[in-house]
């Protein structure tokens, strides 16, 4: 089912880029699952907006392969497509490796400091068992090394590449032992930046976004 209890989180005026944003978190944080129906009607009325926008939402959804439309008959939460975690990983590692080597060029004392107060806190909600928030402040490291480097936009370009590798890193977000193996690798990657070592630092940033690809070996053995 759709989570309602937002339904006040977008106004009657919203438009499809809204509720695109809210369906696409829905799926990649696993409260709409795969194969689960979506229904239209029932998402129009929770969130007291006309089918237009949602309809509009779905498309872009299905162009991204997020949603499987079938006229006639539905519209259904798509699988987590193996093919597509394995690009979206590739593009990438491509781009954080670079982003990385150039935020070791201009990380700040102050740049630093943030970084480790969102580790202190990553750790401190894998301790609470908060995956969801472990994921949240995942999010947030890779997006202030972004920030170090001045290139938010390329993290902004990256965010729908991004989608199918999300969907499976929150699954195995709640794997045990690995929120502790995430927080590990990224004080690695923070170590290098201190050090302002970019061959360190870009082998701490591959070694860690490889690790989905170790997943995908298991991926379909384990719960999601």
């Amino acid at each position: 089912m759709l989570d309602t209890t937002r339904q006040t989180s977008v106004r009657p005026r919203s438009t499809a880029a809204n509720v695109y944003e809210m369906l696409r978190n829905d799926i990649v944080l696993g409260t709409l699952k795969p194969q689960q129906p979506i229904r239209e009607a029932e998402i129009a009325a929770s969130l007291n907006v006309s089918r237009t926008p949602v309809r509009e939402a779905l498309l872009r959804l299905s162009s991204l392969g997020l949603v499987d439309i079938f006229p006639q008959s539905g519209t259904l939460v798509a699988p987590i497509r193996i093919e597509k975690v394995r690009a979206a990983q590739l593009i990438r590692e491509v781009v954080e490796v670079e982003i990385c080597r150039r935020a070791c060029r201009m990380a700040s004392p102050e740049d630093l400091e943030a970084l480790s107060s969102i580790l202190d806190e990553q750790e401190f909600a894998a301790i609470r068992k908060d995956m969801r928030r472990v994921y949240e402040l995942d999010e947030v490291f890779h997006r202030r090394i972004f920030e170090t480097a001045d290139c938010l936009a390329a993290h902004e370009e990256l965010e729908d590449v991004k989608t199918h590798l999300n969907r499976l890193r929150f699954v195995t977000v709640n794997w045990p032992n690995r929120p502790n193996t995430i927080i590990a690798e990224h004080r690695d990657i923070l170590a290098g930046l201190a050090a302002r070592d970019e061959q360190a630092t870009a082998a701490a940033m591959t070694m860690h976004l490889r690790t989905i690809l170790q997943v995908l070996d298991n991926f379909g053995t384990r719960p999601q």
